[in-house]
Parts: C-alpha cells; structure tokens; sequence
C-alpha cells in the first residue's frame, strides 16, 4: 500500500505529510523511490547514461553466454509420418467417429444446395418468385368458374312461389307425422297405466 501511494505522490496524484516522514525513515521506501525515478528517467528518454550506446551490443553477448536449454535437444526427434499417424490407435478411432459425422454433413449440404437450387431457378429477375403450375389449383380443367351450389345449375333455382309451395308440403308433413306420434302414444300410456 505504501508503494502504491508513493507511486502516486510521485506523479502529483497525492499529497501528504505522513507518507513524506514514513519516506525518511523506511529505507525499502527510499529504494522503491530511487527506482520509481529511475524507470521515470528511462520512459522519459531523459538520458542515455544509464543504457548506453552500446546496450544492444552488451545484450547480445549475455544473450549468447547464457548455456542452451537442455529441451532442445529433444527438438531433433523426428516427427512421424502421415502413414505412421494413420496407424495410431487414437487415430483409427477419430476416423471411426468422423466418418457418420462426414456423410450427414454431405447429405445436409447437398440438400441446402438444392433447396437454394430450386428456389434461385423459381425466382425471375425481378426476384418475384415464378412458378409454372400453381401449387393449388383453383380452377377447374375447362376454365369455367361454377356457382358453390352443389354444382347446381343457374336454370334450376326454384323461384319464390316454388320455394313457398315446397315449405308448405313440409309443414303439412311435421303436422300429420304429430298427429300419428299423438295418436300411437295414447293407447300406450293408458295400458301403462291399468297395469
């Protein structure tokens, strides 16, 4: 925490007197501020002392002084090859896996394929979808358009006074068929109730 706040004052983000004291008589604070300074003076570029001219040269013997990691000599290990691959077990198992996996995406891209096939050839240039026959057919093979009547004829229609002729017959039949149901059911119910 102390670091942090002398990081701070030393960017004027804060000011106060008790960091300034604990700066005084704590020596890992007056390192960290000396070193604060220094990369300071260094991301400034405020001064080549410290690196030198000569710094990549020097950098690059220590590179070359440092020993080789032991790892590279396993790096001359030859790598196998494809045919030695395909001889692996695990190998044989991915081909195994992958081969049902491989036929269904074929099939599902051959079926995209003609689904936007079809689609792009029914289209014209306008982009209104054209079809040739009609997927409904609305209208008959003669091209005659009929009444919904039961395919009744027009000549057919009964007129007013056939209609009122008709409805009288069938009032006249409701009537005689109470009648008989009136008649049958008397007898019934007085030998229902003597016995």
């Amino acid at each position: 925490m102390q670091k942090e706040l002398l990081s701070a004052y030393l960017d004027g983000e804060y000011q106060n007197d008790h960091l300034l004291d604990s700066l005084c008589q704590d020596e890992e604070l007056q390192q960290a501020w000396n070193h604060y300074h220094l990369v300071r003076t260094v991301v400034r570029q405020e001064t080549t002392v410290l690196l030198g001219a000569d710094f990549t040269a020097k950098m690059a013997t220590l590179i070359d002084a440092e020993p080789a990691p032991h790892f590279a000599a396993q790096a001359t290990v030859a790598q196998p090859t494809p045919v030695e691959v395909e001889k692996l077990p695990f190998m044989q198992k991915l081909k195994g896996l992958f081969a049902p996996l491989t036929q269904v995406a074929v099939a599902a891209t051959v079926c995209l394929v003609a689904v936007f096939g079809v689609q792009n050839y029914l289209q014209n240039d306008h982009g209104v979808a054209v079809a040739d026959n009609p997927v409904l057919q609305t209208l008959p093979f003669t091209n005659n358009i009929q009444q919904v009547s039961y395919n009744a004829p027009s000549q057919d229609v009964p007129t007013q006074a056939q209609l009122e002729q008709q409805s009288k017959r069938i009032n006249m039949m409701l009537q005689n068929y109470e009648l008989q149901r009136r008649s049958h059911t008397q007898p019934l119910s007085a030998a229902a109730s003597r016995e």
